[in-house]
């Protein structure tokens, strides 16, 4: 058996304490190859990715990548989780403008992986692809709360209307930047930024801000 294939399992460990040693190994080695895969799906898209294309592209092999993750729809999934979470480490900072900035530029940049999440949205509506189903619930409900985060910044600043529900602009602009990432992946003239921008201007109170 060849060393990346060997089975980690976490220590036994009946006092509680920290674990360590080949759970701790096995945490880390986990994140290095999601970290790689990160890299490999905006590389390669969507359709080239099976456990194999990523394995050789990561230099394991495939019996590793079926250990830590399973399978390749849980691979896919873990990925976005990943890249969901780099994402809302550059976004959670500021106010609505900077999020939807930050948010656009991160996204722009990865190509590969805004296309992998679209396509994995849409296997989630098939019949049969309830686990993946099940993550984007959770996942929307979260992006919402955070998105949801972010604008009570904006409304505390007096630059988020006190006559909309936070909630239902959060949906909406998610809605928005769902559509428009469609649009930039199939034609990169459509300007996500602008259009985001301009939907958080509707969203300013009566009489408007100051033009920037």
């Amino acid at each position: 058996m060849a060393q990346d294939d060997a089975v980690t399992r976490p220590d036994s460990n009946p006092a509680g304490g920290a674990k360590r040693g080949p759970y701790s190994k096995g945490v880390k080695r986990r994140q290095q190859i999601l970290d790689r895969a990160l890299v490999v799906f905006d590389e390669l898209g969507f359709e080239r990715t099976s456990l194999r294309a990523i394995a050789d592209e990561i230099g394991v092999t495939h019996p590793t990548l079926v250990h830590y993750f399973g399978s390749r729809e849980q691979l896919f999934l873990e990925v976005l989780r990943e890249y969901d979470r780099r994402g809302v480490e550059l976004t959670e900072a500021g106010g609505l403008t900077e999020a939807l900035t930050r948010g656009v530029a991160y996204s722009t940049s990865t190509p590969g992986l805004m296309a992998l999440l679209n396509s994995m949205v849409a296997r989630a509506l098939e019949s049969g692809n309830e686990h993946s189903r099940e993550f984007f619930v959770q996942r929307y409900a979260q992006v919402r709360q955070q998105m949801v985060r972010v604008l009570e910044v904006g409304r505390a600043a007096g630059k988020v209307r006190d006559d909309v529900s936070l909630e239902d602009a959060a949906m909406l602009i998610l809605a928005a930047a769902d559509g428009l990432s469609t649009q930039w992946l199939l034609d990169q003239r459509a300007d996500m930024r602008t259009g985001l921008l301009l939907l958080e201007r509707l969203l300013e109170p009566p009489g408007g801000l100051p033009a920037e």
